[in-house]
């Protein structure tokens, strides 16, 4: 493009760019000072044998609480404050983390906005909202252990044994650390790296014992051997297997550059590496290159290893009790709501907002006590 003059396209492009601006806001405008309404919403299941109208009845004052002790959802300006009950979670009672029937409290903020001059309101998925998790105790603060389960084609006589070893595994988490104590039973967890929340609370009967029960190296690294054990087992009889049939294919690879099952001799050598005294201290899981393959290690790096306290229910209360609520915590700073608007097309971030304005001292009141 020799002897263009570039200056004149520039000049032309940037009015173009701001026609388009004007042009899109004329279609679409968000308004943030539109007065809205409070929505309740009860979508709970019908579960056979549980007392639904006085789960109901719980969860309903828990978020009339919110409702009074929050002005931003009390008085709604910008959105439609939607809040609904969901879950009961009908015959899943089934692990030592279950007791209290589990629902989640959805809160909504279905904004309002102008579209090519008509009025709307965002809903479904594309409001923003947050959710209080109803006797999930663990559910934002852990990750459990887990490895492979038993495939088809795995040698049938070693399923239940490698089942039995997984499930055990299955019995430990790692658990996040606790940052804040905002009051007696109220508890912030720290959040993954890179998350868009700044950690998870937990809401609970401080009276009751700890959600969570320490776990020494030994204990764990003896939990996976046991796992890896059997999976070393299942998994060299399926590579005789596979080289078998290279056989029959007239395939013969250098067998020092085969993939032979190690990890089960990769993992002992790294428990057998841990001093008397390191196996007897608490453990904790990294996942850098200096905790190895098990990602266990004594030095207090990364995330503590846990077993689940099944005491931490009061179980003389019932099913239908609200013992813990667990929630995702997101409050705003002054700069990071200015920050959000032009970020989001105009958008308020109502979500801060809400968090901003709670009065997270005081949950604990919304917790069943004998």
């Amino acid at each position: 493009m020799k002897g263009v003059n570039i200056s004149k396209y520039l000049i032309l492009a940037i009015p173009l760019q701001l026609l388009t601006f004007i042009s899109f806001s004329q279609y679409f405008q968000y308004q943030p000072d539109k007065p809205g309404k409070f929505i309740f919403d009860n979508r709970l299941d019908k579960c056979i044998g549980v007392d639904v109208p006085t789960a109901q009845n719980k969860l309903s004052s828990i978020v009339e609480w919110v409702r009074r002790n929050d002005s931003v959802i009390d008085h709604p300006k910008g959105f439609n404050a939607m809040v609904s009950l969901s879950g009961l979670y009908c015959d899943k009672i089934k692990r030592q983390e279950d007791f209290g029937m589990r629902s989640i409290i959805g809160f909504s903020f279905n904004h309002f906005y102008l579209e090519k001059g008509m009025s709307c309101r965002v809903t479904g998925n594309t409001a923003h909202g947050t959710d209080i998790f109803v006797n999930s105790p663990i559910y934002y603060i852990s990750a459990r252990f887990d490895e492979a389960e038993f495939k088809t084609d795995d040698p049938p006589h070693l399923k239940q044994t490698l089942e039995k070893a997984r499930e055990n595994l299955r019995n430990y988490y790692t658990t996040a650390l606790v940052i804040k104590e905002f009051a007696p039973g109220v508890r912030l967890f720290a959040s993954d790296p890179g998350t868009w929340f700044k950690g998870s609370l937990l809401v609970f009967n401080p009276d009751l014992p700890e959600i969570w029960i320490p776990v020494t190296v030994k204990e764990i690294m003896e939990v996976k051997l046991a796992y890896y054990k059997v999976k070393h087992e299942i998994d060299s009889i399926n590579y005789e297997k596979m080289v078998a049939g290279w056989a029959k294919m007239n395939f013969n690879p250098d067998p020092d550059r085969t993939m032979r099952p190690r990890l089960y001799q990769i993992i002992k050598q790294e428990y057998e590496n841990f001093t008397a005294e390191e196996l007897s201290l608490p453990a904790w899981s990294c996942a850098s290159e200096e905790c190895g393959i098990s990602t266990i290690n004594s030095r207090g790096e990364g995330t503590a290893v846990v077993k689940f306290n099944p005491a931490c229910w009061d179980r003389s209360l019932p099913v239908t009790a609200v013992q813990y609520l667990s929630w995702q915590f997101r409050p705003e700073t002054e700069e990071e709501l200015e920050k959000f608007i032009p970020r989001n097309g105009g958008l308020t971030d109502f979500v801060g907002l809400f968090f901003n304005s709670l009065p997270v001292e005081k949950l604990g009141v919304l917790i069943d006590k004998k």
